[in-house]
């Protein structure tokens, strides 16, 4: 008996697992709440920039890609954000599973 209650939690678990996406609450949620160094003084400009390219819809996966990738390059343009490249790399792969999970 206690088997079987314990095979199914985990069933019920796995199930509720499977049916979570990543959605635009989650990744500005990651971001924001990603620890970054003192130098890295952008953090909130940064976010807000990866929350406004999920807002348009594209025609791909990899249009949305794109789009996540294109945020680092227009921010390396416009000034040194070495500091916070941590947060680039860990918010662009955030912002891929977006896309993934939007743009099947």
């Amino acid at each position: 008996m206690i088997k079987n209650i314990f095979i199914m939690a985990i069933l019920f678990t796995l199930a509720g697992c499977a049916g979570n996406q990543t959605s635009m609450q989650d990744v500005t949620a990651y971001c924001r709440s990603y620890t970054t160094n003192d130098l890295c003084d952008s953090q909130n400009t940064i976010c807000a920039k990866y929350s406004e390219i999920m807002l348009h819809p594209y025609k791909s996966v990899k249009d949305c890609r794109q789009s996540c990738e294109q945020v680092k390059a227009n921010s390396w343009e416009q000034r040194d954000l070495g500091s916070c490249n941590k947060l680039f790399e860990a918010i662009e792969d955030k912002c891929n599973e977006f896309c993934d999970a939007s743009y099947k």
